[in-house]
């Protein structure tokens, strides 16, 4: 049976209309502990999904009254670049974000999920929103989510704290990654500059719609009169969608290629060096800390989307744009995090990228044999996954997480009967990274994905035993980890 927030939150309070007025009220919570506790006590649909998916039930006016009571802190947090589609959402948010940074610009940063903690979801110049800021506007929050009198879930909560987090912070550009879907989420009460709509899959079928014109709407839905609009590569069926949409809303559409050449000049399993030709300016050699044809891509978007705003007046120069683009820090994106054996780590959740996992791990990646740890949660297609990723391995072990929608080994095996003879079901995770471990060779190649809750905990677990990584170093010292790792590219 279909679930609504209310049934969910065991909340009986209809939604009605109060008297808009600012709330101020003696704080509530002293603690982090205790300000993440209230956060986490509004229903959070990253796990569920049985639930309905229509403006009955996502009702962007709660979202609208929620930040009319808190100031309307959505108006006031710098120019606003929203993103949304299937594939690379976070990638280019990221990346763009690093480049404002470069350029001297305040910027906010809004993307999900986290892998550690919450407080990944909120940054300003690359800096976590702090435990005591977070603590302060749970405070303000509080009274203005009582007065709405509707049953808010926790990522619309957790979006308008984002927002006023930035308005605070007099942020001169905001980039928020959408979501779910677009048309109804709930950063989708803003007025960007710029949408950026990245590459368009299946995916959450049963929420979107089972048809890539139906997600496409969906994720359409963010754009606006007087914004432009950026599109990555597209299959035609999506851009089609996309077109019309554009041209409803008389907004100016730029698609990514028509606009760019771009070709990969060298690459490690660290990082890649490739070349960039725009309508605009041409780049010789640009660094990239990520691997992959398909984050070429997602950088070309991140660039024209600079250079967009380099020519309406903010000064982004081309220094700035290197720069940016070699300090760029994003884990569990087809991440190498060890040699000898070597180590992946990517959080490929549905069948386009699992196939983008696989050709980046041919083209990229040299080994002798590959073994995967595998799960991924339960509303996952992992036929066509599985399809794609299970062929590649010599061994397969699949295991679990702690993750609510974390799907059953023992299920994921026998939809999968045909690849029975490789495959070893550990249900413990540790366990299972541990017998990987011990069953490859130095050459040999050990890919943990299906989803980034996996990758999120198998980090953990690598950390714990000594694994290097990234994770842990400030800003400077990761700049000058990519700045090593582009050397030896251009060596």
């Amino acid at each position: 049976m279909l679930k609504t927030a209310r049934d969910l939150a065991n909340d009986k309070g209809k939604y009605t209309e109060a008297l808009v007025e600012k709330v101020t009220c003696p704080p509530f919570f002293s603690l982090y502990k205790d300000a993440l506790k209230y956060l986490n006590s509004f229903v959070n649909y990253e796990y569920y999904t049985n639930y309905f998916y229509d403006p009955d039930h996502f009702d962007l006016d709660r979202v609208k009254l929620l930040l009319h009571y808190l100031g309307n802190p959505h108006l006031k947090m710098g120019k606003i670049i929203h993103v949304a589609g299937t594939k690379g959402k976070g990638s280019i948010c990221v990346m763009l974000s690093s480049i404002l940074n470069e350029a001297g610009f305040k910027t906010g940063l809004y993307t999900s999920p986290h892998f550690y903690s919450l407080r990944e979801r909120i940054k300003v110049n690359n800096e976590m929103i702090p435990q005591k800021e977070l603590i302060e506007l749970v405070n303000e929050i509080k009274p203005a989510v009582e007065k709405v009198k509707a049953v808010l879930t926790f990522f619309e909560v957790l979006t308008a704290l984002a927002f006023l987090y930035f308005s605070r912070k007099k942020t001169d550009f905001s980039i928020l990654e959408v979501g779910l879907g677009g048309r109804l989420d709930a950063t989708n009460v803003i007025n960007p500059l710029i949408c950026i709509i990245t590459p368009i899959d299946l995916d959450h079928t049963q929420l979107l719609g089972n048809s890539l014109t139906k997600i496409t709407y969906e994720k359409a839905g963010i754009i606006k009169e007087r914004s432009i609009v950026i599109t990555s590569i597209q299959k035609d069926e999506v851009m089609r969608v996309i077109e019309k949409t554009c041209r409803e809303s008389k907004t100016k559409l730029l698609k990514i290629s028509e606009l760019t050449r771009w070709e990969k000049l060298k690459s490690t399993p660290y990082g890649q060096l490739f070349s960039l030709e725009s309508i605009y300016d041409t780049y010789k050699e640009l660094y990239l800390p990520l691997i992959g044809g398909h984050q070429i891509t997602n950088a070309a978007t991140a660039v024209i989307a600079s250079e967009l705003l380099d020519k309406q007046g903010w000064k982004i120069k081309k220094k700035s744009v290197k720069e940016g683009l070699k300090k760029v820090y994003w884990p569990g994106r087809i991440e190498v995090i060890k040699n000898n054996p070597l180590i992946v780590l990517d959080g490929a959740h549905n069948p386009a990228s699992a196939k983008v996992l696989k050709n980046t791990i041919q083209e990229y990646l040299k080994y002798k044999n590959l073994v995967l740890i595998f799960n991924c949660c339960k509303d996952k297609d992992i036929k066509s996954i599985a399809r794609e990723l299970f062929p590649l391995a010599k061994q397969i072990i699949l295991t679990k997480t702690r993750f609510i929608r974390s799907r059953e080994p023992e299920d994921i095996a026998k939809t999968m009967e045909e690849f029975r003879q490789r495959i070893i079901i550990q249900k413990d995770l540790t366990k299972a990274v541990k017998d990987a471990i011990r069953i490859s060779d130095n050459e040999d190649l050990i890919c943990i994905t299906g989803s980034l809750y996996i990758v999120g905990e198998a980090r953990k677990i690598l950390k714990s035993h000594g694994i290097v990584n990234t994770s842990g170093l400030i800003p400077e010292e990761r700049a000058g980890r990519n700045e090593k790792k582009k050397e030896e590219i251009c060596a």
